[in-house]
């Protein structure tokens, strides 16, 4: 057995040992298929909406951080990213059991992580969020490697991810974005001007692509006065979306930044998503990122036909 075969074995043994001691239900995956990937430095895996499979489906939710746990090596895997929504109804704790015990496989990887809370997740009333905070607080996070700082009690907060000679700032914004959250926002990515910002949400697009209400207050005043977001993540509508804007940074009459704002959630497929998340291929020496979608569940690369919707599934944006 080669070098390689070897460290998948091995991955793959223990990530298999550590869900059964979790009591975990861990489906069989065939390997990925054969997919034409160029070279890529390191690689961020991103999920979102995945409510439905902590109501119903944890088969799907498991598969999904098993996957990214026996490819941490072959993908480089230095990050991943949740969107929000990650349980269905926030008062159902057996929902919020199941999420648990998925994201600490990643735990268990020492992958680390970022989370939000999205609609689904902090409900409305006096009791907002609590079982958010209880099960996604900052606590969870403080000695995962890369957190940065919370923002009340992990509503938001920051991470900082070096790869190789890259720095890298993902700053995270949970449900209900009003001034005193841009306020923290713009302290954070102003401290960090030296990192290339992604900027992760719940609500940002729109499913025709264009943006909500809240996130052209966010575009206004957070993406276009900070020269180093590249990149905004989102969920919640049902579609994907890439929506390209580029900026004048110096006023002088020539684009400085493209600004690429992406929703991915994939919902309406069955079983609420089908297991497609977002794989972020980082190729430094060209400074391009490499967006796949690709189901860990089916074992197949993108939900949209190439064919009919090209480059909605696979695109190329620059870093």
């Amino acid at each position: 057995m080669n070098r390689f075969l070897l460290k998948k074995a091995v991955y793959r043994i223990a990530v298999l040992s550590l869900c059964f001691v979790m009591g975990l239900n861990v489906p069989v995956q065939a390997e990925a298929e054969e997919h034409p990937d160029r070279p890529f430095d390191f690689s961020f895996v991103w999920m979102s909406d995945t409510q439905y499979y902590s109501e119903s489906y944890p088969e799907i939710y498991n598969s999904i951080v098993n996957w990214t746990a026996l490819h941490q090596s072959d993908q480089n895997i230095k990050y991943v990213i949740h969107t929000g929504d990650i349980v269905n109804h926030w008062n159902e704790d057996t929902q919020w059991e199941k999420a648990d015990l998925a994201m600490k496989v990643l735990d268990g990887a020492k992958i680390p992580y970022g989370v939000l809370a999205g609609n689904h997740d902090v409900g409305e009333g006096s009791r907002t969020g609590v079982n958010y905070y209880k099960w996604f607080g900052a606590g969870r996070f403080k000695k995962n490697g890369v957190f940065g700082k919370s923002y009340d009690n992990n509503k938001g907060h920051y991470d900082l991810i070096n790869a190789g000679a890259e720095k890298l700032i993902v700053v995270y914004m949970g449900w209900g974005v009003g001034s005193k959250e841009i306020s923290w926002m713009n302290k954070v990515l102003a401290k960090n001007k030296d990192r290339k910002a992604i900027l992760a949400f719940h609500e940002y697009l729109l499913a025709d692509g264009t943006r909500s209400p809240v996130a052209d207050r966010i575009y206004k005043d957070v993406v276009v006065p900070n020269r180093n977001v590249f990149a905004v993540l989102c969920g919640h509508y049902h579609n994907s979306q890439l929506k390209v804007d580029e900026l004048d940074d110096n006023h002088d009459g020539h684009q400085d930044r493209k600004v690429f704002q992406m929703l991915a959630d994939y919902q309406e497929a069955r079983k609420g998503g089908e297991g497609f998340i977002r794989l972020l291929q980082f190729d430094l020496k060209q400074q391009k990122v490499f967006v796949k979608t690709y189901s860990p569940y089916l074992d197949r690369y993108n939900y949209y036909s190439p064919a009919q919707y090209p480059a909605k599934d696979e695109f190329t944006i620059d870093l």
